[in-house]
C-alpha cells in the first residue's frame, strides 16, 4: 500500500491538493477513465484520474457519489483539457463525502502519478524483501543452534510482531511451546482450535478466530501422520510474507521433528527442502552453513551418495550434483537416474521425472536425462508436416484454444483438433500440460519458428 501523503510528496508539482486531506490514507493504485461511471471497473482505494470529460453538462454528486460507494481513494482532475480550474462543485462534493480530491497541474502528464505510485511501491517492496529475507536466514539459524524448536518459535513471533505456538501432536510430547511467554496460558485453547480445525478436518494449513486474533495454522508432517502444528497470530491480517516465513518454519520444523534421532547435516537438510519446494529456505540454510551452490544442479537418483547433498525418499537414495560439472565414472557406471540441469526452484520436477524414469527401469544402466525435452519436441516439430508445426505454434499462441486456433489459421475448428492429437501423439505429451505447453513455447521461440 502507498499512503496519500508520500504519493503527494513523490508526484510533487504534478499532484496539487485542492482540499485537506488525510495523509495517512492508503492508495491501491492510479487507474484513469473518462467514463461516465468507472466504478464497476474498480477494485476499491484507487486514485482516478480524469481530463473531467463525465462532468461536462451532468451532476457532478452523481459521479461523485457512485465512486464513494465504490471507495474510491482519492480523485485527480487533469487541467488543460477544458477546465482552467477544478469545477467548484466537484471540490465541495468530494469534500463533503470524504474523497481527496487533487488538481493535475495543465503540462504535467498522467503517467508522472503512476511513475511516483511505482517508484514507491518499488522502494517499499524493495525493503520488504530483505526484511523478509533476514527473517528467513534467522529462523535457519535458529533451526541450527541448541534448542532449535524453541528458537524457530521465538523468531517467528518477533517477525510477525505477533505471537506463535508449536504443538506437538506425539503421544507423551509436552503441551507445546508458546512466544511471548506472557501468553502461555493460551496454549490450550489454540490447540483446541488447532486440533479442530486441522486434524479433524484432514486438511494441511487452516485460518480461523481465536482469541481476538485471526489465527494461521500449518501441520508439520512426516508424509504418514502429523507429528504437530505451527501456529501464529497477529492483531492485523497475516501478510504474504508472513505465510511465507510460515511455510520455511514449517519446513524446518518438519525436518526437525522427522530427523530427531539422527545428527542434522546441512547438505542433507539442503536437499530435503529443496526436493519440498522450499527453495528459500534452502537458500538460507546454505547462506547460514557456508554451503557453495551452482547455478544450476542435476538430480540422481538410485545412487548411493556420492555428494553432500543426499537424502532418501521411500528407500530411494536422491542428491544433488552440481549440473557444471561431468557425471564422473563412478556415477556413469551406475544403475540410477540422472535429470537434465535445472535451477534449484525446478528441482520438485526434475526430481519426480528422475523417480519415475528409476521406477520404470529400475536396474538398467543410468539413464541421463537429456539437456531439454523441450529442445527435442521442438526438433521433431521442425523435421515433421509445417502445417502441423503452424498448428502446434498457433494453438500454444492462442493458449490452447482451438477455436481462436482456428480462426488464426484460417481452418475449420475440427480440422485443429486432429492435428493437435497428432502432435501429441509424435511427441507423446499433452499440450494442455502447462508444464509441456510452457517449455514447449520457449523453445519454439528460442528456434525462431
Amino acid at each position: 500500500m502507498v499512503s496519500l501523503g508520500e504519493l503527494v510528496r513523490t508526484a510533487g508539482t504534478s499532484l496539487r491538493p485542492l482540499a485537506p486531506f488525510d495523509a495517512a490514507r492508503t492508495i491501491t493504485g492510479v487507474h484513469v477513465s473518462e467514463l461516465d461511471d468507472p466504478g464497476r471497473y474498480l477494485d476499491g482505494g484507487e486514485l482516478l484520474l480524469t481530463t473531467g470529460i463525465p462532468l461536462h453538462g451532468r451532476p457532478v454528486d452523481t459521479y461523485v457519489d457512485r465512486l464513494e460507494a465504490q471507495g474510491i481513494g482519492a480523485i485527480g482532475i487533469g487541467l488543460g483539457e477544458g477546465w482552467d480550474d477544478a469545477p467548484a462543485a466537484l471540490v465541495e462534493r468530494c469534500h463533503a463525502v470524504g474523497i481527496p480530491v487533487f488538481a493535475v497541474p495543465d503540462g504535467a502528464p498522467f503517467l508522472d502519478v503512476s511513475r511516483a505510485f511505482w517508484s514507491i511501491t518499488g522502494r517499499s517492496g524493495h525493503d520488504e524483501a530483505l526484511r523478509t529475507a533476514h527473517a528467513h536466514t534467522r529462523l535457519v539459524q535458529a533451526a541450527t543452534a541448541a534448542d532449535p524448536i524453541a528458537g524457530i518459535v521465538r523468531q517467528m513471533a518477533q517477525a510477525i510482531g505477533g505471537w506463535v505456538a508449536w504443538l506437538p501432536f506425539d503421544p507423551g510430547a509436552s503441551g507445546g511451546t508458546l512466544h511471548p511467554a506472557s501468553l502461555a496460558g493460551l496454549l490450550p485453547t489454540v490447540r483446541a482450535d488447532v486440533e479442530r480445525s486441522l486434524l479433524r478436518s484432514g486438511v494441511e494449513a487452516a485460518s480461523f478466530v481465536s482469541q481476538g486474533s485471526v489465527v494461521m495454522a500449518h501441520a508439520v508432517t512426516d508424509g504418514e501422520r502429523t507429528r504437530g502444528a505451527l501456529a501464529l497470530g497477529a492483531g492485523r491480517p497475516l501478510a504474504n510474507a508472513d505465510r511465507q516465513l510460515a511455510l520455511t518454519a514449517t519446513a524446518l520444523l518438519r525436518l526437525l521433528t522427522v530427523r530427531a534421532n539422527t545428527t542434522p547435516d546441512a547438505g542433507g537438510w539442503f536437499t530435503a527442502l529443496a526436493l519440498r519446494g522450499d527453495a528459500t529456505a534452502a537458500r538460507a540454510l546454505a547462506a547460514v552453513a557456508a554451503l557453495t551452490l551452482p547455478l544450476e544442479f542435476r538430480v540422481l537418483v538410485g545412487v548411493e551418495a556420492v555428494t553432500g547433498f543426499a537424502v532418501e525418499q521411500a528407500g530411494v537414495p536422491v542428491g544433488l550434483v552440481p549440473a557444471d560439472v561431468d557425471p564422473d565414472a563412478e556415477i556413469r557406471a551406475s544403475t540410477g537416474v540422472l535429470s537434465a540441469p535445472v535451477a534449484l526452484e525446478d528441482v520438485p520436477a526434475a526430481a519426480a521425472r528422475a523417480l519415475a524414469l528409476h521406477q520404470s527401469a529400475p536396474g538398467a544402466a543410468l539413464v541421463i536425462e537429456s539437456e531439454s525435452r523441450a529442445t527435442r519436441w521442438a526438433a521433431t516439430l521442425a523435421d515433421t508436416d509445417p502445417m502441423l508445426q503452424r498448428t502446434v505454434i498457433s494453438y500454444l499462441r492462442n493458449r490452447q484454444q482451438a477455436e481462436r486456433t482456428a480462426r488464426e489459421l484460417g481452418v475449420h475448428r475440427n480440422t485443429v483438433r486432429p492435428r493437435i492429437t497428432a502432435a501429441e501423439h509424435l511427441l507423446d505429451v499433452s499440450l494442455d500440460d502447462p508444464d509441456v505447453a510452457a517449455e514447449l513455447w520457449l523453445a519454439l521461440r528460442d528456434h525462431a519458428v
